[in-house]
């Protein structure tokens, strides 16, 4: 379809340029600096337009404006929008040239924001039963109006080692984790759990998580097994 041709060589042309787009957007940090390049290319709506199916089921976006800042709710994703990101997101997959020409460009602008993502992901999901029953806790308190706008400040220290939900040790969660993996921007932490949190609870996470790893396999290799090697 000629929809798709068109989306399809714009994901690309985003993939080479995406050093020269969005300049004013280095101010940010992380993934929001990301985000920022790559909303100076597309809108949500003009996204929705390519893929043929709306980004979200319900929530406080609107057709053309992400509501970053509700106070108590949040945006359900689609759960075909992940799984059609998928089939245009990684033309290297496809091309050997085409990945030498874009590793440089995900080592220096992509390559963080994906560790950070998988990184967060990693221990909450080293424990299903505390990333379940915070998933749910969070959609309880949606439901009732009641989420605190600071709420996700509890997971600020979520990446350090003695990270605890429980003063009892008995009674507290147990995680897998990571030397290192402390050093993290808190911030940046804490709205990644609360990002995992959601797609956990709006049934999308499996979906988001199978994408970041088929990035992660084909431009970080290293890392990934680093990180899910069991032996």
């Amino acid at each position: 379809m000629e929809r798709e041709q068109k989306f399809k060589e714009l994901v690309e042309t985003t993939w080479i340029q995406f050093p020269k787009i969005g300049l004013y957007c280095e101010k940010e940090t992380s993934y929001h600096k990301v985000f920022c390049k790559v909303q100076t290319v597309l809108s949500v709506h003009k996204l929705s337009e390519y893929l043929g199916i709306p980004i979200f089921l319900f929530g406080p976006h609107s057709k053309y404006y992400l509501e970053r800042n509700h106070p108590y709710e949040f945006g359900h994703y689609n759960p075909e929008f992940p799984k059609k990101l998928r089939e245009y997101l990684l033309p290297a997959k496809q091309s050997s040239k085409f990945f030498l020409i874009t590793k440089p460009i995900y080592e220096e602008w992509i390559k963080q924001t994906a560790r950070e993502f998988f990184i967060v992901y990693q221990k909450l999901d080293s424990n299903p039963q505390f990333f379940r029953k915070e998933a749910d806790r969070y959609l309880m308190l949606v439901d009732e109006s009641r989420l605190d706008p600071f709420y996700l400040d509890r997971f600020i220290l979520f990446l350090y080692p003695a990270y605890t939900d429980n003063e009892d040790p008995e009674e507290a969660s147990k995680f897998k984790v990571f030397p290192g993996d402390e050093k993290m921007d808190s911030q940046i932490v804490k709205e990644l759990v609360g990002f995992w949190i959601r797609r956990k609870a709006d049934g999308t996470e499996i979906e988001f998580i199978t994408g970041l790893l088929e990035l992660l396999r084909l431009y970080d290799s290293e890392f990934y097994e680093s990180r899910t090697n069991t032996k």
